[in-house]
């Protein structure tokens, strides 16, 4: 078996694949983790409100604010207090929503707090691609490749010595053996650095953590949000996660 990292996207993808998003795939597990319904993931501020619709909670960020009419941000300290039981959540997620409009149902969230739930599903479901989330603009994200990286180095830890690393799994694996304590690769980052300007040290901390969670963000349904009906500059999608 090759396990491949794509650390920018390269659709088509055939098969269900692992997306390691670092901070909105935490977000997203921590939610579902407290026993909200589902987590559905949006491109844009209006399509988010367009999936919450009058019941859903609007969770999101916009240069470290939440937009108008949000209810909240994407602290994960913050969303470990809040009430979300059966209650429907909708991340606001440009750059993981982008990468979604290629993925098939079945994929899943991967990062730091669930790497080896991750790693067990990737295995039962014999899955051997993972695909790093881009930042803005499709350029590579250090935080998410040195994830990618450790995930792949434990699918390859699992499946044995037989198993060979594609060249992006290879440099990601050797990304990760420059930064031992994950919370560095996370500071280096530049939403890291983006954080720490605003005095949020505490969210590195929290993202940085390893396997601390067993549940596993799974795709299980995509919303097409048609732009005359909703009234969106363009057509638009809503992807759901459940756990």
């Amino acid at each position: 078996m090759t396990i491949r990292v794509d650390l920018v996207p390269k659709p088509p993808y055939p098969r269900p694949v692992l997306l390691v998003e670092v901070f909105c795939g935490s977000a997203a597990g921590l939610l579902l983790a407290r026993g909200a319904r589902e987590v559905w993931v949006a491109k844009s501020v209006r399509a988010a409100r367009v999936l919450a619709g009058q019941e859903g909670l609007l969770l999101g960020e916009e240069e470290a604010l939440p937009p108008e009419g949000f209810h909240h941000g994407l602290s994960l300290s913050a969303l470990g207090r809040l009430e979300v039981a059966g209650r429907s959540c909708v991340l606001l997620a440009p750059s993981l929503a982008a990468v979604l409009e290629h993925a098939p149902l079945g994929s899943a969230l991967a990062y730091f707090r669930n790497a080896r739930s991750a790693v067990r599903y990737a295995l039962e479901e014999r899955l051997d691609t993972v695909v790093a989330v881009p930042q803005v603009g499709l350029e590579p994200s250090l935080a998410h490749t040195v994830a990618a990286g450790f995930i792949a180095r434990r699918l390859q830890q699992s499946l044995g010595s037989e198993t060979r690393l594609h060249e992006g799994a290879r440099m990601a694996a050797s990304l990760l053996k420059a930064f031992p304590d994950p919370q560095e690769a996370l500071v280096q980052s530049e939403l890291g650095q983006a954080l720490l300007r605003v005095g949020r040290s505490e969210e590195l901390a929290l993202a940085s953590l390893i396997s601390v969670e067993e549940g596993v963000p799974r795709l299980v349904e995509v919303r097409h949000l048609r732009a005359a009906e909703h009234g969106l500059s363009k057509d638009r999608y809503g992807f759901c996660f459940r756990g």
